[in-house]
């Protein structure tokens, strides 16, 4: 069990690490852009860019800074009480799941307004960079949704059995 908690957390970790660095890149591209003061289209491309970039760096450095933590903890737990560590992760792996079950539908949101919002608009308008904005940003955090919420499927799968 202690293989797999350290298994977990270190994805998780490389996961936070790599969502941060998504979102550096992301704020980089967005703010030269916003900063060239080039066409319309590129500026409401940047703000998506920025704006959930933002929210990429936050997570992604919160997620990576609690992993070693939050690993430690949970092993001490199951050294100390084993019944306690797979009720409380049982509960916290479902309560993270259903997370995913939210994010996926803000992703997927994302994705159907920026492409209805590309679709729409036949020039390189200010909106029409905001839809590709959008609709960038909802594919990548879907996409690295998708391989992390797997992670966690595997994670729960193991935690809930008593072994």
């Amino acid at each position: 069990m202690k293989d797999a908690i350290r298994i977990y957390f270190q994805a998780e970790k490389i996961g936070g690490q790599l969502v941060a660095s998504i979102g550096i890149a992301a704020c980089s591209v967005g703010g030269g852009v916003m900063l060239s003061a080039g066409a319309p289209f590129y500026t409401g491309l940047s703000i998506p860019l920025v704006l959930i970039g933002i929210v990429q760096i936050m997570t992604g450095a919160t997620i990576a800074r609690r992993s070693d933590l939050q690993a430690r903890d949970l092993e001490q737990l199951l050294e100390e009480s084993p019944d306690e560590f797979h009720s409380q992760e049982t509960q916290r792996m479902e309560a993270v799941m259903r997370n995913f079950l939210r994010l996926k539908w803000a992703e997927a949101a994302f994705i159907v307004v920026g492409l209805a919002i590309i679709l729409v608009n036949d020039t390189l308008s200010f909106t029409k960079g905001l839809g590709a904005g959008l609709f960038a940003q909802g594919v990548v955090s879907l996409v690295f949704d998708f391989f992390a919420e797997k992670r966690g499927k595997t994670y729960a799968a193991v935690v809930s059995r008593k072994s």
